[in-house]
């Protein structure tokens, strides 16, 4: 059986998850705003565009694995415990399936005849 982790360090890891985004938001607007500010003084202001875009999409999926799809709770902390339950529940009824003794086989006996062959029509 899986050891499930101590309270304490799920809420520390789920804190520190957090601390590296928030982290990784502040470098992406002190970083773009300063790309941003050098490409409008050299007289082309979307020549920072495609980092700003990439990061930006790399931002939003590390947003999406630490707080989860917003208003539906998908991808969540929340929803990777329920998740992470069900899933055990399914394997632990699957293993205690195949751990039943098999099913002794019946074995068909013929019954005894009450009748003569002639009385059927």
């Amino acid at each position: 059986m899986i050891k499930q982790p101590d309270i304490h360090q799920e809420a520390e890891k789920r804190v520190k998850s957090k601390a590296k985004f928030f982290k990784h938001l502040f470098a992406y607007v002190v970083v773009n705003s300063f790309l941003f500010l050098t490409a409008l003084f050299d007289g082309e202001p979307f020549g920072a565009m495609p980092v700003m875009i990439g990061w930006g999409i790399g931002l939003a999926f590390h947003y999406l694995k630490v707080f989860g799809i917003p208003g539906s709770g998908v991808l969540s902390s929340e929803w990777e415990d329920k998740e992470y339950q069900k899933e055990l529940e399914r394997l632990e009824k699957k293993q205690r399936v195949k751990r039943q003794p098999p099913e002794e086989k019946l074995e068909l006996k013929e019954m005894a005849k009450n009748y003569k062959d002639t009385d059927l029509v």
